[in-house]
This record gives structure tokens, C-alpha cells and sequence, in this order.
């Protein structure tokens, strides 16, 4: 087994090399899954940092949309307060009343409009 091959290394050179190879390519699988599952562990955080702020973002998005609704529904009910005072207050003068009329008809168009 000791023959010599035809560069001057014997087989049992080869073999001791082909075992040293084998041992270092299964540390660096080892290491390489280590790392892999390093990263995954660190994804998964990430991720479910995201996913905590897309719910913070969700719940702040219904937030706004409720308080919007309540501001178009206070708007509308002051509009119907706003002719009340104007046609109380103005029986007499017929122009000041079409005015009334119309401003509080320009302010439930814009609500509409604006907090749709």
C-alpha cells in the first residue's frame, strides 16, 4: 500500500487527505446550517416586527375612518341646526333666508364631499 504513485504521494497520503477533506466539508455543512438557521430565526423576527406595525397601522387606519364618520355625522346634524337658526332669526327678510338656505346646502355638499 506503500507504492509510490506517479507524483511521489503514496495512497495512504490520498487517503489521509481524502478523510481530512471529508472531516472539513461536514464542519462547514455544520457551519453553514448553523448560519442558515441564524437567518431564519432572524427573518422570522423581522417579520413579525412588520406584521406587529402593519396591525398598529390597521387599527390607527379604523381609528381615523371612525372618527371621520362621527365628524360627517356632527357636521350633518349642525346643518339642520344652522337652517333652524337661520330661518328662526331671519322670518322677516326673505333674501337673508335664501342665503340661509343656501349656505347650509354649500356646507352639507362640501361635508359630503370632502369626508366621503
Amino acid at each position: 500500500m506503500a507504492d509510490n504513485v506517479s507524483n511521489g504521494v503514496t495512497y495512504e497520503d490520498m487517503a489521509i487527505n481524502l478523510l481530512r477533506t471529508q472531516l472539513e466539508l461536514s464542519l462547514v455543512r455544520e457551519e453553514i446550517a448553523n448560519d442558515i438557521r441564524e437567518l431564519r430565526c432572524s427573518v422570522t423576527r423581522d417579520l413579525d416586527a412588520l406584521n406587529h406595525e402593519v396591525d398598529y397601522v390597521r387599527a390607527g387606519q379604523l381609528d381615523l375612518t371612525n372618527m371621520v364618520a362621527n365628524l360627517k355625522n356632527h357636521l350633518c346634524s349642525l346643518q339642520a341646526s344652522y337652517v333652524n337658526i337661520v330661518l328662526g332669526k331671519n322670518k322677516c327678510n326673505k333674501v337673508k333666508w335664501v342665503f340661509g338656505v343656501f349656505d347650509a346646502a354649500v356646507v352639507g355638499v362640501l361635508t359630503y364631499k370632502f369626508l366621503k
